[in-house]
């Protein structure tokens, strides 16, 4: 074992030692040799973002991360009932309302992703013409009068957060029959086989197949938009104390953690 990586789980071990006692009561006790598991928003999984920080990590500690990926709603809950060691997710809200209840432990943020909306290259026209810079909301109303097909975000997701927040900014309900149910797996795929338009994490755009990114047909309508831009956030459960936590969040917020974020391009790390 390396002088750095010996340094680290030391350094591990060390802070998770000295918890608050009503921490400490409650926590189930677990060691560096069990397997983090890191539940993971479907989307940053699917973008390469967990795994990406799972080989890194084990890589530069030896410490093995198991991801969980699915709905974020659902990884939260089972985080509050202390089924996962820790989480990554992009649900601001959500993870607020638990953090309130006093159920995360250490949250803080990683990095920042932003979204898209994609769809049929044909509808950039009218989108083009409602300024010089789309903006998203705006985009949304526009599509909705005009009833442009929408593909439904997964029930639970990060995505589908965003997405409500989105359609509550434009004053507009997502309704039959132009908003459509979610596909489940393969949305994109999905969303240009029906020619429908999609809210999509841009680490999911960049991670798809390139034939599809290149279709004439069916590209990005709207981006670079404040309202896009969602936070990742690394955090505990309350009732779970493994010392990998502290040394995860640690190892994140430095430089191995950051470079490893910032070599997918879709990511912006933290700076602290």
């Amino acid at each position: 074992m390396s002088t750095r990586r010996s340094a680290l789980l030391q350094l591990a071990a060390a802070v998770s030692g000295p918890v608050l006692p009503v921490i400490a009561r409650g926590a189930q006790r677990r060691s560096l040799g069990d397997p983090f598991r890191l539940a993971v928003d479907e989307a940053l999984a699917e973008s390469g973002l967990a795994a990406q920080v799972q080989r890194r990590f084990g890589r530069d500690t030896g410490v093995a991360i198991q991801l969980l990926p699915g709905p974020a709603r659902e990884l939260l809950e089972a985080l509050g009932r202390g089924e996962h060691d820790g989480a990554l997710l992009n649900t601001p809200q959500a993870e607020g309302a638990l953090g309130r209840q006093g159920l995360l432990r250490d949250r803080r943020q990683v990095a920042t992703s932003d979204f898209l909306i994609v769809g049929p290259t044909a509808l950039r026209p009218g989108l083009n013409a409602l300024g010089a810079r789309t903006q998203a909301v705006s985009a949304l109303a526009a599509l909705a009068k005009v009833g442009a097909s929408f593909l439904g975000a997964t029930p639970g997701s990060g995505t589908q957060e965003l997405e409500a927040q989105l359609w509550r900014a434009a004053k507009v309900a997502p309704l039959p029959p132009w908003y459509l149910p979610p596909p489940g797996r393969a949305a994109l795929a999905a969303a240009r086989a029906q020619r429908a338009c999609l809210l999509v994490e841009r680490g999911v755009w960049a991670a798809a197949d390139a034939t599809l990114r290149r279709a004439g047909d069916f590209g990005v309508l709207v981006e670079s938009d404040p309202l896009l831009q969602v936070p990742v956030h690394l955090m505990g459960s309350f009732h779970v104390d493994h010392p990998a936590g502290k040394l995860l969040g640690d190892w994140l917020a430095g430089r191995p953690g950051r470079q490893a974020i910032a070599a997918l391009p879709a990511y912006r790390p933290v700076r602290s």
